[in-house]
C-alpha cells in the first residue's frame, strides 16, 4: 500500500487520538493479564455508556431517550458479571473500565477534531491505523521506561526462562501476538470504513461473543452461571445501543 503522507501539524492533530488508543490498548492488556478474557471483553463492551457520558458532561451532547434506555442492560450486564466473576480483581475492573473510557474517547475526539479535516494524503483507514499506531507508541515508551524500566523487563524475562521457556519461544510468542493484535485492530478499522453502521454493531457483538466463547475453551475459563447471563445482557445491551442510535441519529 501507499505510504501516507501527513505534515507534522497534522501529526500534531492526531496525536490525542493516538494516546487514547495507546491508553485502549493497555488498559485492555493489563486487564486480560489480572483477569480472565471474558471478563475485560464485557467491560470493554461498557463502550457505550462512556461515549454517552462523555458527550453529554464534556460537549453537552444528548441523545434521544430511546438510546439511552439502551444503555441500562450494558450497565446492569456488568454488574451481574462483575458480582460472580471468579477472578474478579479491581486491578482487572479498572483497566478494563480505563480500555472502554479511552476508546470512547478517542472516538469522540476523532470525530470532534479530524472529521472533513484534510490532513494529508494516502490516509487510508489502514494507514490512519498505523500512524496512530506509532503516535501512541511514542507516547507510551517513556512511561513505560520510567515504571518498569530494564531491570524489570531482565526479570519478568528470566522467570519465563526459569519456567521452561527458551528465549526463540518466547520472541515466537511475542512476535506472533504483537502481529496478530495488531491485525486484529486493524482489521476492525477497515471494517468500519467497508460497512454500514448497524453491520458493524452487529459484527462486532458477534465477534465478542466468539472471543469470550473461545476463551472458555481454550484457556479453560470458569464462568458462573450468572456471570454468564450478566455478560449475555451486557453484549446485547451493546448491540441494542448501537442499533438505538443508529435509527435515531
Amino acid at each position: 500500500r501507499k505510504r501516507p503522507k501527513l505534515s507534522f501539524k497534522s501529526a500534531m492533530l492526531l496525536a490525542p487520538s493516538g494516546v487514547l488508543l495507546a491508553g485502549t490498548h493497555v488498559g485492555g492488556v493489563i486487564s486480560f493479564g489480572l483477569g480472565a478474557i471474558s471478563f475485560t471483553h464485557v467491560l470493554k463492551a461498557t463502550e457505550p455508556v462512556w461515549s454517552a457520558l462523555i458527550s453529554a458532561v464534556c460537549f453537552r451532547e444528548f441523545l434521544p431517550v430511546p438510546v439511552y434506555l439502551s444503555l441500562v442492560p450494558i450497565i446492569c450486564g456488568v454488574g451481574l458479571a462483575s458480582v460472580k466473576e471468579l477472578t474478579f480483581s479491581w486491578a482487572s475492573f479498572t483497566a478494563g473500565t480505563l480500555s472502554a473510557v479511552t476508546s470512547a474517547g478517542k472516538a469522540i475526539l476523532s470525530k470532534k477534531v479530524l472529521d472533513g479535516k484534510p490532513l494529508g494524503e494516502n490516509l487510508t483507514p489502514a494507514n490512519m491505523f498505523a500512524i496512530l499506531s506509532i503516535i501512541g507508541f511514542i507516547a507510551i515508551a517513556p512511561v513505560s521506561l520510567l515504571l518498569e524500566g530494564p531491570k524489570t523487563a531482565v526479570a519478568a524475562w528470566n522467570a519465563a526462562l526459569a519456567n521452561g521457556y527458551t528465549n526463540l519461544r518466547l520472541f515466537t510468542l511475542m512476535g506472533v501476538s504483537g502481529f496478530l493484535y495488531y491485525l486484529y485492530n486493524e482489521v476492525a478499522f477497515l471494517a468500519l470504513a467497508e460497512v454500514a453502521p448497524v453491520t458493524h454493531a452487529v459484527t462486532n457483538t458477534v465477534k465478542r461473543v466468539v472471543i469470550i466463547l473461545a476463551s472458555i475453551v481454550v484457556f479453560k475459563t470458569t464462568i458462573t452461571p450468572l456471570g454468564a447471563i450478566g455478560s449475555g445482557i451486557t453484549i446485547l445491551g451493546a448491540l441494542l445501543y448501537a442499533l438505538a442510535k443508529q435509527k435515531y441519529k
